[in-house]
């Protein structure tokens, strides 16, 4: 039986990618040692995105973030692997690049992207290798970093088929909506003004909830 891509997922969030006595992980809080501490029915009721009010963040859950924008190419992977066993390789940056170029999508240059390098609001970091533009094709190869520090503690690519636009969508710009909705609704333990003078914002005046509130 084929394997799901919510499986292909939880078996990368939950990869071993090791410790190092230097590294900020301590004996426990590495994400693949957090992860593992979960089910694939804890990921499963994940929220796809969570604003913190307290420390104004958003927050982009990757297991339904990347499920939603991905699904997990069996026969691919299998090519794939059997292209890194033959050549003797790891399963890393530059032999999945290699594979790209030379097996996949043939002379097209090969493209990187790591999202610790841009504005992302995914929970964790991932790594994407792609050829030529970022639209030209369907398929790409996707890591997820599973260690402490950002240089390592990467997993094993695997290749899935992406709606690279929904993908790429983790930029603060396009979340920017949560905020504001979340912003303009009642909180917990806060009073407001529901009826007041006419230079009173309250809520019966047409003002926000933000703008009803009793300070």
């Amino acid at each position: 039986m084929d394997k799901t891509t919510e499986q292909a997922i939880y078996e990368m969030l939950t990869e071993s990618t090791g410790t190092h006595f230097l590294d900020s992980g301590g004996a426990t809080n590495r994400h693949w040692q957090r992860n593992q501490k979960r089910t694939l029915e804890d990921f499963k009721k994940d929220e796809f995105v969570v604003y913190d009010s307290k420390y104004d963040e958003i927050t982009l859950n990757i297991f339904p973030y990347l499920n939603e924008h991905l699904e997990y190419d069996h026969l691919e992977n299998l090519r794939l692997h059997k292209y890194l066993n033959k050549k003797g390789w790891y399963n890393d940056n530059d032999s999945v690049q290699a594979y790209f170029n030379k097996c996949l999508y043939v002379g097209y240059k090969v493209g990187h992207i790591n999202s610790y390098n841009e504005d992302c609001l995914l929970s964790q970091t991932v790594q994407i290798i792609y050829s030529g533009d970022l639209f030209d094709h369907e398929l790409i190869a996707l890591s997820i970093h599973n260690g402490a520090d950002v240089r390592g503690g990467y997993t094993d690519f695997k290749i899935f088929g992406a709606d690279i636009e929904g993908l790429l969508g983790w930029h603060p710009e396009h979340w920017e909506h949560i905020r504001e909705e979340y912003e303009d609704k009642p909180q917990p333990n806060q009073e407001y003004l529901l009826v007041g003078g006419s230079d009173s914002p309250s809520i019966f005046n047409g003002n926000t909830w933000e703008e009803s509130k009793i300070k």
